[in-house]
């Protein structure tokens, strides 16, 4: 004989993919003949972009670039020049199953690059990526509840829990015409842009996304004779995402990041005046959660006889958060040579954990800074330092860091002596968290057909209390309802005191 449990389900996130995979970068390059030639390698700089993602069957599919820059000194003249280009390459990721819906987060990060010069026109690149790559799809969990009037009597727990309601992945290009009044813009050295979300709503199966997109340019200024300057655009952007089951009760995990980047200086056809074209493509993805209770069967017994129980783990997350915030820091980087002038100072790579130490989380912050700077005696140089950085968010009680993004909203500093500069850094984060919670869950409740009746006499049983004893403990011992025991006693809960007098009717 088997018990009617009636079989509920919450969905939960489920990763079919969650990898990290490394992309080597071999390039042997031969400067196009409008190049001057190099007499002197400054900085070369791996920028790896993603123009497709996407999921098809049970795979994840990646097409991109490998894209590098190189910043030297020309042979001619001495002036700072640049040069970019680009190797495609291509990926493709098995997944644990082929899902019918999906978020993708996806990024690419450099880790290094290598350049050897094999003549003033010719050079040798070797360096690596590393492309991370979620795939998240919707996962059933089930658990049990009973609504029977018999004598199978169940124990349930209340949950209050997060439970997936909706999740979704987008791609859209921004173009925008960047008019360069009052600066002579020569030539375009580098180019770094950012995304940074600054609100996030859900309405019902959709969420309405407002970021920052910001634009910081090196470039050549004049005609006759080219400085190097600095320029920063920021630029809002607002998009509507399609996700289904997303509502205005939801708590978003979304993330934002910049897949690529094109820039281009050209004349504005109208008045004839530099503007440069941006062009770039972001991908967005979100888990949209909602807050649930349920109730789970933690034990049972039977009333009239024995019976077997058949258990199974169960996990969920009674909360979520999202949080946004930011941290000033500072920190001192030194330089081998005396700095004449700083010509420019950025973030050429960020990286960030977490970890649990004592009891509280710790974001560790790691940025790659270059400095670009003329020495005392006029030389130009460029290195780069590390500086790190350890903040501590308060997390309400949430342990589990689910997704982490850091940016760099920005960079100044100032000279203390001539070798040395103290940065400051204003980091924002993004931090979705939660807390987990597991336990058994009774997933069937059987019995012998053939088994004996327990007896029952009608009569009460006199039974003293000992010390931590609940009502549920004492019914399942003597097979009686916890109902009838708590109504013959007038007692209010579960929870009974050391040493009280109880009667337990039989069932």
């Amino acid at each position: 004989m088997e018990y009617h449990l009636t079989k509920n389900t919450i969905t939960q996130p489920r990763y079919v993919l969650d990898t990290v995979c490394e992309q080597a970068v071999d390039i042997d390059l031969t400067l196009p003949d409008y190049c001057p030639d190099i007499e002197r390698i400054l900085s070369c700089a791996l920028n790896p972009k993603i123009y497709l993602a996407n999921v098809s069957g049970d795979r994840l599919n990646v097409e991109g670039a490998s894209c590098v820059r190189i910043m030297y000194l020309d042979g001619d003249s001495g002036c700072i020049r640049s040069y970019e280009h680009s190797q495609p390459f291509s990926e493709s990721l098995p997944l644990k199953e082929s899902p019918s819906d999906c978020a993708i987060f996806i990024d690419a990060k450099p880790e290094y690059l290598n350049c050897r010069a094999l003549s003033p026109r010719k050079l040798s690149l070797h360096g690596a990526f590393s492309l991370y790559a979620k795939v998240a799809a919707k996962g059933d969990s089930d658990y049990c509840t009973y609504d029977g009037d018999d004598d199978l009597q169940v124990k349930s727990e209340a949950l209050d829990l997060f439970m997936l309601n909706g999740l979704c992945s987008d791609s859209f290009t921004v173009q925008e015409d960047i008019p360069l009044s009052g600066k002579e813009v020569s030539a375009v050295l580098s180019h770094r842009l950012t995304a940074r979300i600054t609100e996030m709503k859900a309405i019902r199966d959709k969420i309405m996304l407002n970021a920052e997109l910001k634009l910081e340019l090196l470039y050549l200024s004049g005609i006759e004779k080219k400085e190097p300057a600095c320029m920063s655009y920021s630029l809002p952007v607002s998009r509507v995402i399609d996700c289904e089951g997303a509502d205005e009760n939801a708590v978003i995990d979304g993330d934002l990041s910049v897949m690529s980047c094109e820039l281009r200086l050209s004349d504005d056809a109208l008045d004839g005046s530099a503007l440069l074209a941006l062009d770039a493509k972001l991908g967005f993805s979100a888990l949209c959660y909602m807050k649930k209770q349920v109730d789970i069967i933690c034990d049972a017994f039977s009333t009239d006889r024995d019976v077997e129980l058949s258990v199974k783990p169960f996990s969920c997350m009674p909360q979520v958060a999202c949080l946004s915030f930011t941290d000033v820091a500072k920190t001192d980087l030194s330089v081998d040579d005396e700095i004449g002038r700083i010509l420019d100072v950025h973030c050429e790579k960020i990286t960030s954990s977490a970890l649990n130490a004592d009891g509280a989380l710790k974001l560790h912050t790691k940025l790659c800074v270059g400095i670009l700077f003329e020495t005392a005696e006029g030389e130009t140089r460029y290195i780069e330092r590390d500086a790190e950085f350890v903040y501590q968010p308060d997390c309400g009680g949430c342990d589990e860091v689910l997704r982490l993004k850091a940016a760099v909203d920005s960079l100044s500093y100032r000279l203390t002596d001539s070798r040395r500069l103290e940065l400051r850094a204003e980091l924002s984060y993004r931090l979705t968290l939660c807390c987990r919670k597991s336990c058994s869950a009774v997933k069937a409740v059987s019995a012998d057909d053939d088994a004996a009746v327990k007896e029952k006499d009608g009569s009460l049983i006199l039974y003293y209390t000992d010390k931590g004893d609940r009502v549920w403990d004492i019914s399942k011992r003597f097979s009686s309802r916890p109902s009838d025991i708590i109504a013959e006693n007038a007692l209010e809960g579960d929870t009974v005191g050391e040493g009280v007098m109880l009667l337990i009717p039989s069932a």
